[in-house]
Formats: C-alpha cells, structure tokens, sequence
C-alpha cells in the first residue's frame, strides 16, 4: 500500500469522527435543551405556587384576625385608625401592592402569565386602587412606597389611579 492510499483511509476516518462529533453534540444539545424546558416549566409553576401563596396569605389575616377585619373596615371606610392601626393597615396595602408588582415583574419576564393578564388591568387592578384611595393608602402610597417601589412601577400606578378619579369626575 502507497503513502497515498494511507492518506485517503485516514481523511475517510476522519471524516467519520468529525461526522460521530457532530451527531454526539447534536444529540447532547438536545438534551440539554429538554432539561432547559423541564427547568423552565418547573420554575414556573414553582413561581405560580409561590404568587398564589402570596394571595392567599394577604386574605388570611381577613379570615383569622377578627381584630384586623375591624381595622381594615374602619381602614377602608377612611374612620379614624390610631397610630398601631395605621401601621397594620399600612402594611395591608403594602401586602397587596407587593403582590401586584411581582405578577407585573413576572409577566414582563414573560415568566408566567403571558397571555393571561393585560398590564393595565394588574396597574389599574381594582383591589390595589380601592386600598391605595383610603386616606392611609393615599398617605402610605405618597410616603412610603416610594421607599420600596420603582419609580416606574408607582408613575404607572398612578396613571391609573388617575384614570379612576377622572371617571369618577365624568
């Protein structure tokens, strides 16, 4: 056998290896995709437990708390609330907003709820507004949510906040 026979057998096994190289990385690559999707799936339904936790953890303190059901009427009829009831009022609000912002965050992450829910209902949600409109909402909203929100997240809020009040002028 001539050097040159040798030297097509080797570029014909080489080119066999690149070929297995090539099917091997496809077939890890898809694999790794799959375990990306499974990953995925997990993080969001893990995501979807844990928003849904949220909820109902801030109806909780309605339903056990026959203490703070009568701050939170007294709360939302705007009746005076002393300087502990504003605090637990407060941070009844802020309970709700907090949860509003992470559906916010998590739709815009394309997370979760893609599809399910348009922006502007979860900024102009009724349930946060109907809190944020009593007077210690109002007050928490201007005073202490700009401590802890985005100033993007609280100018969109207010958008809608002033929505509401211009229909309520019509």
């Amino acid at each position: 056998m001539n050097w040159e026979a040798l030297g097509a057998i080797g570029e014909i096994i080489g080119a066999v290896a690149v070929l297995g190289t090539l099917f091997y990385l496809a077939a890890q690559i898809k694999m790794q995709n799959h375990q990306l999707e499974k990953s995925n799936e997990n993080v969001t339904a893990q995501l979807s437990i844990d928003i849904n936790n949220m909820i109902i953890n801030n109806s909780d303190v309605l339903m056990r708390d026959k203490e703070f059901v009568e701050i939170y009427q007294k709360g939302l009829n705007n009746q005076l609330l002393d300087e502990t009831e504003t605090i637990q009022f407060s941070q009844f609000v802020n309970r709700w907003v907090a949860l509003c912002e992470s559906v916010i965050v998590a739709n815009k992450a394309e997370l979760m709820f893609s599809g399910d829910y348009d922006l502007d209902f979860l900024y102009g949600n009724p349930y946060i507004h109907k809190l944020i409109n009593t007077k210690v909402g109002e007050r928490w909203f201007s005073e202490e949510a700009p401590l802890i929100y985005s100033e993007d997240f609280l100018t969109k809020v207010s958008n809608f906040r002033n929505k509401d009040e211009s229909a309520l002028l019509l």
